[in-house]
């Protein structure tokens, strides 16, 4: 007595395979965009005015070592720009407590604050390009004012 047994071609289950796979990433994608939007948003907690003015001191001396290490070629503008992003994010955050350091350009374009805003996409050309190109003393400068002037 003969068995005979019909096996299928090795890839006639890719197209159902495919399709799983990309239902599955769709659906993981769609499951993060939920989260992320349901991301809690913390108050804003405005500091009291010596606070206030001890983070902008403590953030002014950062930026002032931040020019002498450039000014000494102890850093590169790329660099530079990288710390400064760093720098005003954090004051950002010490400021109002919206932690902005995990935030995109894009982001930062929904919180109302237009001066933020500015000045990391002045940031993000020189910080990210193949050839670094921008006014860092022009750009510190400017972020100095900002902290200065921060309310």
């Amino acid at each position: 007595m003969q068995v005979q047994t019909d096996i299928r071609p090795m890839f006639s289950y890719s197209f159902l395979i495919i399709l799983f796979v990309i239902i599955l990433i769709i659906i993981v994608f769609l499951i993060m965009r939920y989260l992320k939007r349901k991301e809690i948003k913390k108050d804003v907690i405005i500091p009291n005015h010596n606070e206030l003015m001890n983070i902008k001191n403590k953030y002014l001396l950062k930026l002032d070592e931040l020019e002498k290490k450039l000014k000494a070629n102890g850093i590169t503008s790329r660099r530079a720009y990288q710390e400064l992003s760093s720098l005003i994010r954090n004051f950002i955050y010490e400021a109002t407590n919206i932690k902005v350091t995990n935030y995109t350009l894009k982001e930062i374009g929904t919180l109302n604050m237009p001066v933020l805003y500015e000045l990391v996409a002045e940031y993000y050309d020189p910080e990210f390009a193949v050839i670094s190109k921008g006014n860092i003393t022009a750009s510190i400068d400017k972020t100095k004012v900002v902290i200065e002037k921060w309310n």
